[in-house]
């Protein structure tokens, strides 16, 4: 499925982000 920023807290994006391995500057 797509990730919806707008769906989660900024906390739960870094995560989420951060295990996808995606380098997080927020």
């Amino acid at each position: 499925s797509i990730f919806h920023f707008g769906d989660h807290t900024i906390g739960e994006a870094k995560e989420h982000m951060a295990k996808a391995g995606i380098p997080v500057r927020l």
